[in-house]
């Protein structure tokens, strides 16, 4: 094994494992989280064998709908696209096409593991949630800075939620561990520490952004009794309550369930998609109303 793939203690924590074809950053250098054994649970390793083999490749189900659902979405942003160009549909197809790549490269992986090195597995859930979620949080600041008539405010807060999501995103890079092992199978777990910092960003956001929005939407179906804001206003509660609940859901998962150690990239991309559904609903409603009253959305 080469010298800079042995952690940095020089020993492994257990000695009748082939890590080999260990690939990716040294684990033992994140932090595990105090609720589960999330990093450098070795015991879950095993070797290649065609039964495992068969096991991965049923594991990769979830992985299928993930894709096929994203797929989906991408054909339904662009067929919007086309009926209006304007900026909520470029960010909405951008996000259904990073997650659409994403799904698709793991399920390469997962299927024909000598297609695709595993670190492109990983640079593809990285950038899911590097852009991927800051473009659905994007969409959700031109939502309620143009309901709220280009307010000073909601720009310097929805300005401020993106980059904090972007950073938060971009930290995945040195926050995950990824490593191959068995029959090819690639594996990555994320430092509690992100996952905590995650959940932070998305529900500070989600609260800020969300709330001026439902603000303006309630006050405007209450005043001019229009049907269209009061779709909105509704689209807006269920997105609000949704990513909350997704949010906790996640990240509860991610922190506290032994059994899903390796499987923190697919929790997440489940969440990634849940918002994509709930904002694939929202442009659409926007494009039945023409955008009515809510400029630029």
């Amino acid at each position: 094994m080469p010298a800079e793939m042995v952690p940095s203690n020089g020993t492994w924590p257990i000695s009748n494992v082939d890590l080999s074809r260990y690939q990716g950053i040294d684990p033992s250098g994140l932090q595990p989280s105090p609720f589960s054994g999330v990093i450098g649970d070795w015991e879950a390793i095993s070797l290649s064998s065609r039964s495992e083999y068969h096991r991965i490749v049923m594991a990769m189900l979830p992985v299928l709908i993930l894709l096929l659902r994203f797929i989906y979405n991408t054909y339904m942003a662009v067929v919007m696209l086309c009926s209006r160009r304007e900026l909520v549909f470029w960010l909405n197809l951008a996000q259904s096409t990073i997650g659409t790549i994403a799904a698709f490269c793991a399920l390469l992986r997962g299927l024909a593991p000598w297609t695709i090195a595993c670190r492109n597995v990983a640079h593809s859930s990285e950038a899911s949630m590097y852009i991927g979620t800051t473009v659905i949080v994007g969409i959700l600041f031109v939502k309620a800075y143009f309901s709220t008539n280009r307010s000073r405010a909601v720009f310097y807060v929805g300005a401020l939620t993106i980059v904090l999501t972007f950073a938060v995103g971009l930290a995945s890079i040195w926050a995950m561990a990824t490593f191959q092992y068995g029959s090819g199978r690639c594996a990555m777990a994320l430092d509690y520490r992100w996952i905590v910092a995650k959940f932070a960003v998305d529900i500070a956001s989600n609260i800020s952004l969300s709330s001026c929005f439902l603000y303006v939407m309630w006050i405007q179906s209450q005043k001019q009794k229009r049907h269209i804001f009061w779709m909105l206003f509704q689209d807006g509660l269920i997105y609000f309550f949704g990513t909350i609940v997704s949010n906790i859901i996640a990240t509860t998962v991610a922190l506290t369930m032994h059994s899903l150690t390796f499987w923190h990239s697919h929790i997440y991309a489940i969440d990634l998609l849940r918002l994509a559904q709930t904002r694939l609903r929202a442009t659409a409603y926007l494009q039945i109303g023409g955008g009515d009253g809510v400029q630029a959305t």
